[in-house]
């Protein structure tokens, strides 16, 4: 099992990870100018929903398996859209793709306190990349981008909240049920660190780009990246600075194929399983950007109807050990 500040750095990493690759673009055009007073009242109601679930106990691990197939599927796309369109040009998407499941695989016949090794060993970039980013960006914030307040409509800033409680709060369910004795306080604590780095990335999109030009980006966590330059002259940085959502997407990759893994219980399965990820990624998925779009649009819904279902069904009748 893993201890207690394995699972808080897992949380902060499950936390994050669904936003990479459109999450930000997503919600940024929905909530415009409010996007950081619906990133902050989804990460009041988030932290609420986890309380319920924490006093349930144990997840049922069919959801479980649901949760872990779709942050599969999420972040193999998020990883080859990422890494084609920005770092690797000219590389197939379908070697990416191979390659970073692979990895993930290496990782899931390993114990689950090796992955929260491996987890303790990548935090520390993660906080040094965490008090560099806002140093670098800093001169580059303008306030005035953020104004108005309250430019979106009732409906869409609503919509805002639960999409924010939705994206942060369902990977989540996936780490209840190795929480051990934690007190609650120690099952939040990577949560609400997650979100709030969530709502620092917010705060620089808005005020570096503006809401209008943001939600047009794909990836505008990265791209506000790319203003970056060190003393005048050193720039380009944002291909180092992005191995942080790198780290992020693999790190999140190995928990939820493990917990794959043992939920199921046969390597058969599990491999056809990754292959129809594989496939609806390179066949479906990479091949057209509609489809892409409609994923982005759409699944943020099946979030919250998961997260609501967990709540309700029963537990599983045995707990993992």
């Amino acid at each position: 099992m893993i201890n207690k500040k394995q699972y808080i750095i897992l949380s902060f990493f499950l936390t994050r990870v669904l936003f990479a690759g459109g999450g930000f673009s997503l919600i940024v055009g929905i909530s415009r100018n409010d996007l950081l007073i619906t990133s902050f009242l989804g990460m009041l109601l988030g932290y609420f929903i986890l309380y319920l679930l924490y006093r349930k106990g144990t997840i049922n691990k069919h959801i479980c398996s649901l949760i872990c197939i779709i942050v599969l599927l999420l972040n193999t796309l998020a990883d080859t859209t990422l890494t084609s369109t920005y770092l690797l040009y000219t590389t197939p998407t379908l070697f990416i793709l191979l390659f970073y499941i692979l990895v993930l695989s290496y990782g899931a016949s390993k114990e689950m306190k090796v992955i929260g090794r491996v987890s303790e060993i990548c935090i520390p970039c993660q906080i040094l990349l965490y008090l560099f980013i806002p140093v670098a960006l800093c001169p580059l914030v303008q306030i005035d981008k953020m104004l108005p307040l309250f430019n979106t409509s009732f409906m869409n800033f609503i919509k805002g909240i639960i999409i924010f409680t939705g994206t942060s709060l369902l990977p989540n369910i996936i780490l209840l049920n190795y929480k051990d004795n934690l007190k609650f306080k120690d099952v939040s604590k990577g949560y609400l660190l997650g979100c709030t780095g969530l709502i620092i990335i917010s705060f620089f999109i808005i005020s570096v780009y503006g809401s209008e030009f943001a939600s047009m980006l794909r990836f505008p966590e990265y791209l506000i990246l790319k203003k970056i330059e060190l003393f005048g002259y050193v720039s380009n940085v944002e291909n180092i600075l992005v191995m942080e959502w790198i780290m992020n997407l693999v790190i999140s990759g190995l928990f939820a194929i493990k917990v794959l893994k043992d939920n199921l219980n046969n390597i058969y399965l599990l491999a056809t399983i990754i292959l129809g990820i594989v496939l609806i990624n390179e066949l479906v998925l990479n091949n057209s950007y509609a489809n892409i779009l409609m994923v982005k649009n759409y699944i943020y819904y099946l979030f919250i109807f998961i997260i609501g279902f967990s709540l309700i069904i029963k537990k599983s009748k045995k707990s993992l050990s």
